[in-house]
């Protein structure tokens, strides 16, 4: 008779079989990493610019003014490809445009503000306070997009969140920044985020549009409410390399942004968020690594609620593999189909 233990190596090993060939957990994966991978450079890009940077004056909305303009001309470029000039101008819009204009301004304040409250608070605390997205987000997924949510997501929701909190109390215990305006700013920067991402949910789902459609829409009318003139362009111009630090920060946060989109698309915004709280648990330790602090417990602590957190989205990912195989075994398509119980689907 087998032990226990031995059942659940035998059960994960099957579940690791199955998550490894479902072509849209590959997807999922591959996506992933790409979105991790990206963002981590564009991250250790940008505090360099902020703490190492020579003549940086904390110019951040500036910063957020460039990625939105980068995102916006990339995105424009890519549908001249796609359609051709006069086709892009003609390319009726999926999406309706004050819903773009809508996630304009959230995304806008959004990115915005995200960069301002690096005045008040550090880097890493900052990071990690942004993870707290993921709770408000899948509130407003399941109240108004009706979208479902299981009590696993919401458990892994959790300790990721967990994880970002150890961070950030490791950080306040041994290097206190907090500011009370930087937590307010924080606050309303989490709360324009969440609604800018069920819209683009809403944007690319339910409307069926494009992911060039959505980031051109969206970060070209964004550009307009972001802004920061006067020294913070004579600095940049007058930088190198500043000024290609910027553009390169940029560069991999829109291909970062790109990966993240088609998983919004593919797999809603809950699971894009969920992947996206993980990328900043590892930034705050990518961030202590490339600009040494001092060390906590809190950050081990952090470390076991984020491995947590990913053994439970591989618990569910494998489970809705074996469900979709099930579903494509009893499909009437499929001259071998079996009449298939209610529960077995």
């Amino acid at each position: 008779m087998k032990s226990i233990a031995q059942r659940s190596t035998a059960t994960l090993s099957l579940q690791a079989r199955q998550f490894c060939e479902d072509a849209q957990v590959q997807r999922f994966a591959l996506l992933s990493a790409a979105f991790i991978c990206s963002m981590e450079i564009s991250c250790i890009i940008e505090e360099y610019i902020f703490v190492a940077l020579p003549g940086f004056r904390g110019f951040y909305w500036t910063v957020a003014l460039v990625e939105l303009g980068f995102f916006a001309v990339s995105a424009i470029a890519t549908r001249w490809k796609e359609y051709g000039f006069v086709g892009a101008m003609r390319q009726q819009l999926q999406a309706p445009l004050k819903l773009y204009a809508l996630m304009a301004l959230l995304l806008g304040l959004s990115q915005g503000l995200g960069k301002i409250t690096f005045r008040y608070l550090n880097y890493a605390t900052n990071t990690v306070i942004k993870s707290g997205k993921l709770v408000p987000t899948l509130l407003i997924s399941v109240i108004w997009l009706e979208r479902k949510v299981s009590l696993a997501e919401w458990a892994a929701a959790v300790l990721l969140v967990l994880s970002s909190a150890f961070m950030a109390l490791g950080e306040q215990a041994v290097t206190p920044s907090f500011d009370p305006i930087g937590l307010i700013l924080a606050g309303a920067q989490l709360l324009c985020a969440a609604m800018q991402g069920n819209l683009q949910e809403k944007a690319l789902k339910d409307y069926g549009a494009s992911i060039t459609e959505a980031l051109a829409c969206s970060n070209g009318f964004g550009v307009i409410v972001s802004g920061e003139a006067g020294p913070a362009w004579e600095f940049f111009l007058s930088s190198p390399l500043g000024s290609t630090l910027v553009l390169l920060r940029s560069l991999f946060f829109f291909l970062g942004v790109v990966a993240l989109t088609a998983l919004t698309k593919d797999h809603g915004t809950g699971a894009a968020t969920a992947v996206g709280t993980a990328r900043k648990s590892l930034t705050v330790l990518f961030s202590f690594m490339m600009f040494p602090k001092p060390w906590h417990m809190n950050y081990v602590l952090g470390t076991f609620a984020f491995i947590a957190a990913d053994l439970i989205y591989f618990q569910v990912s494998s489970a809705r593999a074996s469900a979709r195989r099930k579903l494509a075994a009893c499909s009437p398509e499929d001259g071998n189909a079996r009449h298939c119980s209610k529960d077995e689907v």
